[in-house]
This record gives structure tokens, sequence and C-alpha cells, in this order.
């Protein structure tokens, strides 16, 4: 059941949804998934933290296959339910609400074969250094050494599958975290992998541990 904090930020959600010209199907979509997500937001702190432990929580309830579907739409309600004002504006001006293109999911077969593989691939250059550094970070962080092997696995693997992304902007990372998302969600990792991806993104953003002539042609890109 919805409280009156979750009912205003979805109202004000809907309200912006509408003024962006999004269909009435999509509307009804959106709306649906957010009712079924306050069930877990109802009596939590209107914080990040807490957020992302509902959000794992409302994830296990749902199949897999929806999961791509479902985490932009809960992205976006974030900031309707901190009434992070800047953040719906920063939203709204670059036309997030009216959804965007995509990213070509790869078949199952073909991450399975790539994760059984991951042992003989061979990092390039900037992505061992960051690799490493994400390594020694975690080395501090995680006294069990079966759980810092999957995640470091699970770095690596993100950091090979992120190759083919030109330009280190955040909504690429989340879109193809999002299309991995149900692959780790079947081999029952996908909790270590979600916690693995928030934690790496300001590793692999970091330009120091791209070659000069890459950060270069990304500085003119942006």
């Amino acid at each position: 059941m919805q409280t009156s904090r979750e009912q205003e930020a979805l109202k004000a959600y809907i309200k912006v949804l509408n003024s962006q010209g999004v269909s009435q199907r999509v509307l009804i979509q959106r709306e649906f998934i957010i009712q079924r997500l306050s069930e877990h937001l109802t009596n939590i702190d209107a914080e990040g933290a807490s957020y992302r432990q509902a959000v794992d929580a409302f994830i296990q309830t749902i199949d897999s296959a929806e999961v791509p579907a479902v985490l932009p739409v809960i992205r976006e309600f974030y900031s309707f339910w901190v009434k992070d004002i800047k953040g719906i504006v920063a939203m709204s001006q670059a036309k997030v609400f009216n959804g965007t293109v995509p990213m070509t999911r790869t078949s199952q077969d073909i991450l399975f074969k790539q994760w059984y593989e991951l042992d003989k691939t061979v990092l390039l250059p900037h992505e061992h250094q960051a690799l490493t550094a994400f390594h020694d970070e975690q080395l501090l962080k995680i006294s069990e050494p079966l759980l810092f092997r999957d995640r470091i696995r699970l770095t690596k693997y993100l950091l090979v599958a992120l190759r083919d992304i030109n330009h280190k902007q955040s909504l690429h990372y989340r879109q193809l975290v999002d299309m991995l998302l149900p692959f780790f969600h079947a081999m029952g990792t996908h909790h270590i992998f979600l916690s693995v991806a928030r934690e790496f993104y300001p590793y692999w953003r970091n330009d120091s541990f791209k070659p000069v002539a890459v950060r270069r042609e990304m500085a003119i890109a942006a």
C-alpha cells in the first residue's frame, strides 16, 4: 500500500511524464511498476542506500525478463521520491522520460560463453589499470577470499563488456548493466553484480586509465 510520500512522488512523476508527451500506454506501464515498488518503500528513510535495498527486494519478486524494462523506471522515480528538484529538471531537459534507444541485446548463450572463456581474455593496458586500482581498493574492504575472487571476476567481465562503449557516459554504463542483469540473475549472482557495478563505475569513468589519444578524442566528443 502506498503512503502519502509515495503517492505524492508518483503523482509528480506522472505529471512530468505527461508534460513530456509520454503515451498513455507507457504511463500505465510505469505507474504499475511504481505501485509494485512502493510496497517496498513504505516506512524507510528517503535516501539512496535504503532505496537500493528496497529495489533489490522488489527485483527478487519479479521475473528476470522484466528487469531491463523495470530498472530505468526505478531510476527515474528516485529523484521524485527524494524530492530532488535539480535532478528532475536535468532529466526533463535531457528528455530522459521519452525513453532511449535500447542497447542491442546479446544472447544468453554468448554471455555464458564469454563468462567461461573470461580467464583466457587478455585485458588492454588501461583496462588492467582500472581493474588493478579496484582490486587494491577491494582488498581493504573484502575479507572473505571467495567473495573477493567473485567480485574481481565480475569486474573483469564488466570491463570486457564495456569495450564497445566509446564514450564514458553514465547512461551507456547503466544500459549495459541493465542488459547483463538478467544473465547474472539466472546465475544467482545479480546482487553481487549490482554491488560491483555501482562501486566500479568511478574506476571505469576515471579518464586517467585511458590512453592520451583516447582521452583527447573523448574530450572532443563531449
